[in-house]
């Protein structure tokens, strides 16, 4: 290959509107394949034990939400009412996509699939709610259009792109696949050409290879999402054993035991609380399997949320300068202090919720700087406030998504259909071939 020809194919990959054919045409085996671990509990032991849906959300935590909203509840419904006028709640949002390539780093091109993942998840979440036809047909266009026609994401921060707006999405298609009788483009019995394969090739295989710290975190809480989509046991089993045991990735490498002092509290307070967020949201999709990590390590998560919390809210806290983030050196560390960067929760990232009503309402714990942390980023405005201003960081629109009437256990009723709760198919037991 010549050099005026390498330089041509760079520039292709790297321009602003990237088109080429990517790792998807290709079907690589990216990140090898997915290691086996020994059976524990909580693992899934056969296919068939997916609840479906059962990401972020189960057929009874969406109907909770609808029958709030309906009854004029709190605070489902004065969440709903600034949620519905989201920009990316619309039904006439307009579509900015699809690419065939999308990356993540210095040839960021990326922001177009932000905004239209997000419309597609607060359109599910419309369509749910209302039941209006055109808020099924923008999520589900949304869906299908980069379902068959994303064929790589590349960059240095792939993982991200994947865990982030790749969580968003599938979280979108467990709605309108098991709820709403959507069938992706391109699926017949010979092997889809859309959305699954999609999600399986490029989103899930490129999340194999956990990180450390809030990143692997996010690449955990990506996996466990595409492994529910996916009827994937073993990335399941995969991504659930790494959340309870890897000591650089999962909760135990995440934070201290004995004070809940974050792995990179050091760093900046951007990173320490966005970690929270990942677990928690992590927490929720096993939550919909059945299984409960909020309690691990007797709360540990919520042990890390009192600590972060107290130290954003001003507070001095203990500091362990041997208690660091694995690979610590690639971020400058480690650290002899908490770091005083984006301390504070007013503007900070949009973690609070999810935690104060798993822990507080819906358990029933003492969480005094949680509480006091929520009630303040409420007053700055919240997660309540989207008016176009994108982040995939996390769903936000907490007191609508994750709230709970009180405290009380909320289990599924896994009886209401065969799946958990939702239907696929004529007759609600599967598709027919024929």
């Amino acid at each position: 290959m010549t050099f005026h020809v390498f330089i041509a194919i760079v520039f292709l990959l790297f321009s602003r509107n990237v088109v080429a054919t990517g790792g998807l045409n290709g079907l690589p085996v990216l990140n090898g394949i997915i290691p086996t671990v020994a059976s524990f509990p909580g693992a899934k032991t056969r296919i068939g034990q997916f609840v479906h849906p059962g990401i972020w959300h189960t057929h009874d935590d969406l109907e909770r939400m609808r029958l709030g909203v309906e009854h004029g509840d709190a605070p489902y419904a004065s969440a709903f009412a600034k949620f519905s006028t989201d920009v990316y709640s619309a039904s006439n949002y307009i579509m900015q996509g699809p690419k065939q390539v999308i990356c993540r780093g210095s040839c960021s091109n990326y922001t177009t699939f932000s905004n239209d993942v997000r419309a597609a998840w607060q359109n599910s979440i419309m369509w749910y709610i209302t039941r209006d036809q055109s808020h099924w047909d923008r999520a589900t266009t949304i869906l299908d259009a980069w379902g068959s026609n994303l064929t790589d994401i590349i960059g240095t921060d792939t993982s991200l792109l994947v865990a982030l707006e790749g969580d968003l999405f599938v979280n979108a298609a467990e709605i309108m696949r098991w709820e709403g009788g959507w069938v992706e483009k391109g699926a017949k019995a010979s092997g889809t050409s859309g959305f699954a394969n999609q999600i399986y090739w490029l989103f899930a295989r490129q999340s194999i290879i956990i990180g450390q710290a809030n990143y692997g975190l996010a690449s955990i809480k990506a996996l466990l999402s595409f492994a529910v989509y996916l009827d994937d046991v073993a990335m399941y089993n995969y991504a659930l054993n790494a959340y309870i045991s890897d000591i650089c990735a999962g909760v135990l490498g995440n934070w201290h035991m004995e004070t809940g002092q974050g792995a990179e509290t050091g760093r900046d307070q951007g990173h320490a609380v966005t970690a929270l967020g990942w677990a928690a949201e992590a927490a929720r999709v096993i939550q919909s399997q059945g299984s409960d990590v909020y309690s691990l390590y007797d709360d540990l998560i919520l042990k890390g949320a009192e600590y972060t919390a107290k130290y954003n809210l001003g507070h001095e806290v203990p500091y362990d300068p041997k208690f660091y983030r694995c690979e610590a050196i690639l971020v400058n560390g480690p650290w002899d202090a908490p770091s005083n960067i984006s301390r504070g929760v007013a503007s900070g990232p949009h973690v609070w919720d999810i935690l104060y009503y798993q822990y507080v309402v819906k358990r029933g714990l003492e969480a005094p700087y949680l509480s006091e942390a929520k009630a303040a980023h409420d007053v700055a405005g919240g997660e309540q406030t989207g008016n176009g201003k994108l982040s995939t960081d996390h769903p936000m629109w907490g007191d609508l998504i994750w709230s709970y009437p009180g405290k009380g256990n909320f289990p599924n009723n896994n009886a209401r259909s065969i799946w958990g709760g939702g239907t696929i198919g004529l007759n609600g037991t599967g598709n027919h071939n024929s």
